[in-house]
């Protein structure tokens, strides 16, 4: 799903329930497939070795003879906001893969996204061009959910409204950035960057999907004066008026 290409089945709640199951104790795979896909169902297809193998990537489980464990602290699969948190913070091992690439592209196209196709499974081709990586309408669909789970837009039938706040605020909170303090936008990005977030290896895409996502607040004026973007860290974009030409953030 992460390392090559993106598969349909392995959405985020798949792989959140598998890891709540397998919090438990070790479990056999034919077990964990019986408890996610019961042969009462009917089922005529099974998606379990998929979504069993997103999660094995991404290091949420580890299998040895058959035996299915978690692979991390019980208290990142206690919700699924914290199960985003991890997963963001693994995304730059599969920098390679359909998923790192195609999200990088998507933020890449800025505000022009929004004169494409509405329906992003028919955006394969733009993006097998830009990504150098042959993406069908199959792995498309399985972009936008991960998309949207990991708070890089939001999902609107099928299309992905590109909106990170809540990625950006995932990595606010890493950064143990300083509060009641004003920063420019460039000051800001700074603080993102390696030498701050020295736990965190996913600091290319962030610095560069968080400069995407501040260029469109400047190109289309989202954000006024005092309104804030998270609930739980209030954050203020907005213009300095000695200093017309320049945004500056606020964070308390």
């Amino acid at each position: 799903m992460f390392k090559e290409k993106m598969v349909t089945p392995a959405i985020p709640e798949r792989v959140y329930a598998l890891c709540k199951i397998v919090e438990k104790g070790p479990i056999t795979a034919s077990e964990i497939k019986e408890k996610m896909e019961p042969d009462f169902l009917g089922n005529k297809s099974s998606y379990f070795n998929d979504y069993r193998n997103a999660a094995e990537e991404l290091g949420l489980i580890s299998i040895s003879d058959d035996l299915v464990s978690l692979a991390v602290e019980d208290k990142v699969v206690k919700s699924t906001d914290n199960m985003r948190k991890y997963i963001n913070q693994q995304l730059e091992k599969f920098n390679a893969g359909q998923f790192y690439l195609v999200t990088n592209a998507f933020f890449e196209k800025g505000s022009d996204i929004f004169k494409e196709d509405k329906n992003i499974a028919n955006l394969g081709p733009m993006f097998s061009e830009m990504t150098g990586l042959q993406v069908d309408a199959m792995a498309m669909r399985a972009w936008r959910f991960w998309a949207s789970f990991l708070g890089f837009g939001y999902l609107q039938d099928m299309f992905i409204i590109p909106n990170a706040n809540v990625f950006l605020k995932d990595i606010i909170l890493e950064s143990n950035i300083e509060k009641n303090k004003m920063y420019s936008i460039s000051e800001f990005v700074d603080i993102l960057s390696p030498t701050a977030i020295k736990n965190c290896n996913f600091f290319l895409a962030k610095i560069h999907i968080v400069s995407r996502f501040f260029n469109i607040i400047r190109f289309n004026d989202l954000f006024l004066d005092s309104q804030p973007i998270f609930y739980q860290i209030n954050m203020y974009i907005f213009k300095n008026e000695a200093h017309c030409s320049k945004w500056f953030i606020f964070i308390t």
